[in-house]
């Protein structure tokens, strides 16, 4: 079998009835793994496959690579496929144009809680015909919800390059990652000191405190453990939460310190709180919007984003 370049568009749109099979196996470069979340057997999505290549008289996958990866004609043929369901959401739009439209928006839910109550009324009293659903996730849990076409858009912070391929990321924001203490912390004093003076913070007094952390599977918390690590900085009481409104909370009350995006300072439980810009450019972190290639936004969904743009400007 040929690794042509070219493919014929007529077996394409003829012979493939069930495109999201070789998409599927395209986005996660596994037989089985793709298999499993169609819900068909590993032998009966190969045999599709293998039909497919036949029909279009192409190789689509090597087949000698592990993880498996796309064939100049795959390629080819990955993005045909893309192409026409852009072109197919586009004309479902414009044919439904007078009916109710619907975003589905992906946001953690901790900035989903500071944003969407100062943008959404607003939105939505100018688009009453739109429903929008919030799907609030893990933000490490975003990507994958893209990438199966769950949501439209993602608003988060992340690292580019460890982003999937087909995911374009637009960067709004850099925002700052905070040192916090709590306003009665006995260190408060000393670094607000320090601060006045111009003088660098000196982190190593905080080692023998309690540090509060995000996970490693979240982004600003394997964020601030890179930085730390490359400080030399080490602590050995640590706890560690998923959810940045405890962290906040905990250090409120006087437990120890962590980091935070400043975003949240729009938190009410900032009150409280004493924040440290450290000044250090590994400490910028892109707030980006995440929306797939090749996939149709409607004017709601990028009117919605141009109004998250201006309200992080």
């Amino acid at each position: 079998m040929q690794d042509c370049t070219k493919v014929r568009k007529r077996d394409m749109i003829y012979k493939n009835t069930t495109p999201e099979y070789f998409l599927m196996v395209a986005r996660e470069r596994n037989i089985t793994r793709a298999a499993e979340k169609l819900f068909i057997t590993q032998p009966s999505l190969s045999q599709h496959i293998a039909k497919l290549e036949r029909s279009l008289g192409c190789q689509l996958f090597d087949r000698s690579k592990i993880p498996l990866e796309l064939t100049s004609a795959g390629k080819i043929y990955y993005h045909y496929l893309e192409s026409c369901h852009y072109l197919d959401e586009k004309l479902k739009a414009e044919l439904n144009n007078e009916k109710l439209q619907q975003l589905n928006i992906g946001i953690g839910t901790w900035r989903g809680s500071l944003l969407m109550p100062a943008i959404l009324p607003g939105f939505l009293k100018d688009h009453p015909a739109v429903k929008v659903n919030l799907l609030e996730f893990p933000v490490s849990e975003l990507p994958v919800l893209l990438e199966d076409n769950r949501i439209d858009f993602a608003v988060m912070n992340a690292m580019i390059s460890q982003l999937p391929q087909e995911i374009i990321a637009e960067t709004i924001k850099e925002e700052r990652v905070l040192l916090i203490l709590a306003k009665d912390h006995p260190l408060c004093r000393v670094f607000l000191q320090e601060q006045e003076k111009g003088e660098p913070l000196d982190l190593h007094l905080l080692e023998q405190e309690s540090f509060v952390n995000l996970g490693q599977q979240q982004t600003v918390g394997k964020f601030i453990n890179n930085y730390l690590m490359k400080q030399k900085l080490s602590f050995s009481r640590k706890l560690t939460t998923t959810n940045n409104a405890t962290l906040l909370r905990l250090i409120a009350n006087g437990l120890g310190f962590g980091f935070m995006i400043e975003a949240g300072l729009q938190d009410p439980a900032t009150e409280r709180l004493e924040f440290f810009d450290l000044k250090a450019p590994e400490l910028m972190l892109p707030l980006t919007l995440l929306t797939k290639e090749n996939v149709y936004l409607s004017p709601a969904a990028r009117d919605l984003l141009q109004a998250i743009r201006e309200y992080y400007q």
